[in-house]
């Protein structure tokens, strides 16, 4: 009996530092820059990225239809990857539509093709946080 306490003791105490140790945790950011709000969310197992993703979204309410058609022949996701060159070999899966006169922009991140300099700077959620700050993100650490 007291063999079996011991057991279930160290099993409890094993479950739980590892369910410490690898927390999940979201870095959410937002920003806005010439009418288009930006989200970008990174999740995180402990201190090690896992995925990440952005969306833009634009109101297109005050512009013509003829000035909308030009929109959907833009390719905004070529100017991600052109604007974000850190990024832009890892960005994957990037979708534009324009629905009831809104833009969205979704694209994901193959986290393994970020540039090396940006996971340095993005080692822990705290970190890519301060550094998405300086760059004019408004960001908040969900767990």
């Amino acid at each position: 009996m007291k063999k079996g306490v011991i057991i279930f003791s160290i099993l409890i105490t094993t479950l739980l530092l590892s369910t410490a140790c690898g927390s999940k945790t979201t870095v959410k950011c937002t920003t806005n820059s010439s009418g288009i709000d930006v989200n970008l969310n990174i999740g995180f197992d402990g201190n090690k990225i896992e995925k990440m993703d952005l969306q833009y979204f634009m109101d297109l309410s005050s512009y013509s239809d003829s000035e909308i058609s030009l929109i959907k022949n833009q390719e905004f996701c070529s100017g991600i990857k052109t604007s974000m060159s850190d990024f832009k070999d890892a960005i994957t899966d990037c979708k534009q539509n324009i629905e009831d006169k809104k833009l969205t922009v979704n694209a994901n991140f193959d986290v393994n093709k970020i540039a090396a300099s940006t996971l340095e700077k993005m080692q822990s959620p705290e970190d890519a946080k301060k550094d998405l700050e300086s760059s004019g993100y408004k960001c908040e650490i969900q767990k």
